[in-house]
């Protein structure tokens, strides 16, 4: 059996959720038992956002998904992987194609990308208004930290590193401005767009201007947005909150849509 996670123990033990989500910090503790099918719906959220780490590839970015095929990758059975896929196509990862077969779904469709652009950009100005106003110390030690992390990983030119950084500095935003139940509200439309900016920009771009267009403005912006919070200025962290989000949509054409 391949794993599903080199931390994950498929005993069905409660595991904390940064440690079983080690790619993508959540943050706090699981509420419930973790499941085979938990395991396998990050596996695929893993392959498809933060592609070439895992030991077993059965799915591509936009590229059909057979449920049997994961499953015998995977070496377990087909019940975990047709619930993990289920679960995916209801929060909209993947699409079913007439009698063809379900698809994961290309999120750089022109309209597909737009709407999670404007969901990204209400949702996010409100946490960091929010935030901003009422941050505690704790955490802005907290947030600190994140940035550290992101600065190190482009020091170290540790691309994939840097990514899940930038990831767990928006939903650490979201959480401590409205709770876990707020950041898993942002989650999906969050990963989606990130897998999508990826793929589309990687192959646009190739990796050596990837990084300079992402890594070194993501750096500074994070910084003044990191500033805008720790000063309580709510006014400044909005508007940089829509300047960082309107940069990467500017690069993916989406502003001219």
């Amino acid at each position: 059996m391949v794993p599903v996670s080199g931390n994950i123990k498929t005993r069905g033990l409660p595991v904390p959720m940064n440690k079983m989500l080690e790619f993508i910090p959540l943050h706090g503790a699981m509420k419930r038992e973790t499941t085979l099918a938990d395991q396998v719906y990050e596996h695929i959220l893993k392959e498809i956002v933060f592609p070439g780490e895992g030991q077993a590839h059965a799915v591509e970015y936009g590229g059909k998904i057979t449920e049997s095929i994961l499953a015998k990758t995977l070496g377990i059975s087909n019940g975990p992987v047709r619930e993990a896929v289920f679960r995916l196509r209801q929060e909209g990862w993947i699409h079913t194609v007439g009698n063809k077969g379900s698809f994961l779904v290309d999120f750089s469709d022109p309209q597909i990308a737009k709407e999670i652009y404007q969901f990204r950009l209400s949702f996010e100005t409100g946490t960091f208004y929010s935030l901003a106003a009422r941050i505690t110390d704790a955490q802005i030690e907290t947030m600190r930290e994140i940035l550290n992390a992101l600065e190190k990983a482009k020091e170290q030119e540790d691309m994939s590193t840097f990514r899940k950084m930038d990831v767990h500095f928006h939903l650490q935003v979201a959480e401590f401005a409205g709770g876990p139940a707020y950041a898993q509200l942002l989650r999906s439309k969050l990963l989606q767009w990130y897998a999508m900016a990826y793929h589309v920009l990687m192959r646009s771009m190739g990796a050596e201007q990837y990084r300079h267009n992402l890594e070194g403005t993501g750096v500074s912006s994070h910084k003044e947005l990191f500033d805008a919070l720790a000063s309580h200025d709510s006014d400044r962290a909005a508007r940089l909150i829509i300047q960082h989000l309107g940069h990467i949509s500017g690069l993916l054409g989406i502003n001219n849509q």
